[in-house]
């Protein structure tokens, strides 16, 4: 009971120094931040809602006001347009310096137009309304909480007289704050969604490339068996002892296909069956070119050094990320002309895949979420190599990479 009345006190504390931190500590406040692909979106509606605030208050005409001197009208109108504008950078800011104004406003005029039969001019309550939803679109509840009985607390000494109108303002503050934080919880969401959907895609990459290792790993540590069970046949008087070192070989090795095999279930494809076709090698880059050559594609193809002695694991992504870049390429760049130079050393393999400009329209996309420069990066990861993507003076985009021959490329 103790620790449930602590936790309480806890959370009001929490709750109330929000509110003070909404006042004058925005720093201390956590803000969602927004995508900066619509950045300029972003500044074009803001201005436009700028220069609407000052068209409204241009149309309706100024009321009268009090304190026995004039305050130019202008100057609420000026306020109130760069209230909007200073969203960009402060939301909080923002928010305050309208809702001074809201609270000023009825003091010095006190009666906007006969006609309005509000103490607020148009512009203002917009300018108001769009602050109200861009700060929604920035802080989390409890923020807006504060955000709204600040607000209503502004607008109440002006309308305590009129419950109608102060139940109606009430609500388009509220209304405006829900929205508000209904974009930014969508936004979010959608967020997570693309982190989940990566996540996804690269597991399903790494599933990808461990059934293609598959038949490779296999293959070697099934040489390694026979070789130590032969071992007896092929050398004569061999020593009790060094025989018993190579039945320990054999059954180290096949045991180590058992349990390879009891894993690599897990990565089974969609038909629950493990690939086991032969997997292709760099040499085969040049088939995979004549086969483009075929279709139309302008493909050059320059190969240096000796592919052949690849070991099989570098061999088979190898192949892989050159057929991942020139689909890409053939798919985003049609009609270009793709270079695709291979270069071999006893240290390394060099692959470099270069496209121009495009010469054709693109075919529209189908929608779907694409993975081939993911999965390429994970193959590279995966032998600790290197991987660079991008476009170039040209106008059109570059893959380079470097894979080690040794280490995890064994």
């Amino acid at each position: 009971m103790t620790g449930n009345r602590k936790s309480m006190f806890a959370e009001v504390r929490q709750f109330l120094a929000t509110g003070v931190a909404t006042l004058v500590a925005a720093k201390r406040l956590a803000r969602t931040p927004s995508p900066q692909r619509w950045r300029h979106v972003r500044l074009g509606i803001t201005c436009a809602l700028a220069a609407l605030v000052v068209l409204l208050d241009v149309i309706v005409p100024p009321g009268r006001y009090g304190w026995d001197y004039p305050v130019p009208g202008w100057w609420f109108t000026a306020t109130a347009a760069g209230a909007v504008l200073l969203t960009l950078r402060r939301p909080l800011w923002s928010w305050r310096v309208s809702a001074l104004l809201v609270a000023l406003t009825p003091l010095i005029n006190w009666l906007w137009s006969d006609e309005w039969l509000l103490p607020w001019s148009p512009g203002l309550i917009l300018a108001t309304v769009a602050v109200l939803l861009i700060v929604a679109r920035n802080y989390g509840q409890t923020v807006l909480t504060w955000v709204f009985l600040f607000t209503v607390a502004a607008t109440w000494p002006a309308l305590r007289g009129y419950l109608p109108s102060a139940l109606m303002v009430s609500a388009v503050v509220g209304g405006a704050l829900v929205l508000g934080n209904a974009m930014r919880l969508r936004r979010i969401a959608e967020a997570d969604s693309a982190v989940q959907q990566t996540r996804a895609a690269t597991l399903e990459e790494r599933a990808v490339i461990a059934r293609e290792l598959h038949d490779v790993v296999a293959h070697h540590m099934s040489v390694l068996a026979l070789r130590a069970g032969s071992a007896r046949y092929r050398f004569a008087d061999l020593p009790p002892e060094l025989l018993g070192e190579f039945d320990e070989m054999q059954s180290t090795a096949r045991e180590g296909l058992s349990e390879m095999r009891r894993l690599l279930g897990v990565l089974r494809n969609e038909n629950g069956e493990l690939e086991t076709a032969p997997q292709p090698r760099v040499e085969e880059i040049a088939e995979l070119a004549d086969r483009l050559r075929g279709a139309g594609v302008e493909v050059s193809l320059r190969i240096e050094g000796n592919v052949r002695d690849v070991p099989d694991g570098v061999a088979l992504s190898a192949y892989r990320i050159v057929q991942e870049a020139l689909s890409n390429a053939v798919r985003h760049a049609p009609g270009s002309t793709v270079d695709v130079e291979i270069s071999s050393s006893p240290q390394e393999l060099r692959l470099m895949v270069a496209n121009g400009a495009a010469a054709e329209p693109a075919p529209p996309t189908d929608g779907r979420a694409k993975h081939g420069m993911l999965g390429m990066r994970e193959r590279v990861t995966a032998l600790d190599g290197a991987f660079s993507a991008g476009p170039d003076e040209r106008g059109g985009f570059v893959v380079a990479v470097t894979l080690p021959l040794s280490g995890n490329g064994e």
